[in-house]
């Protein structure tokens, strides 16, 4: 298992459908302007563990996102996400084992007709 500094977090990007670490702070602002998104909602990976995403992402028709796979937890959201650590609200350190999370990146086919 890898224990990462608290400021660490794991950002998967829509816009490159890329993975990386880097460091946030917790602040909103910053958590904002890293998804590129006005709403964050959160998904819980598992105890220790929590996903920001962009609340909006199906709704404003973002054509990929990511299904992060991990133990017996599956999430899927559309847009870009945000791993962090979780300790009762708080940032805290990544803890899961990496070699057990799964990425996939997934693209979303929206159909434009509108029904009468």
């Amino acid at each position: 298992m890898i224990q990462m500094a608290n400021e660490t977090a794991i950002l998967f990007d829509h816009r490159t459908e890329g993975v990386s670490p880097i460091r946030f702070d917790g602040e909103l602002k910053m958590l904002k302007l890293l998804l590129g998104v006005k709403m964050v909602d959160t998904i819980r990976l598992d105890r220790d563990h929590i996903v920001f995403v962009d609340d909006e992402g199906l709704m404003n028709k973002i054509s990929s996102g990511f299904a992060l796979h991990y133990r017996d937890h599956t999430i899927k959201f559309a847009g870009s996400g945000l791993l962090v650590g979780d300790s009762h609200g708080e940032i805290a350190p990544i803890t899961l084992n990496l070699a057990d999370l799964k990425i996939d990146v997934l693209k979303y086919h929206y159909d434009d007709t509108e029904e009468a």
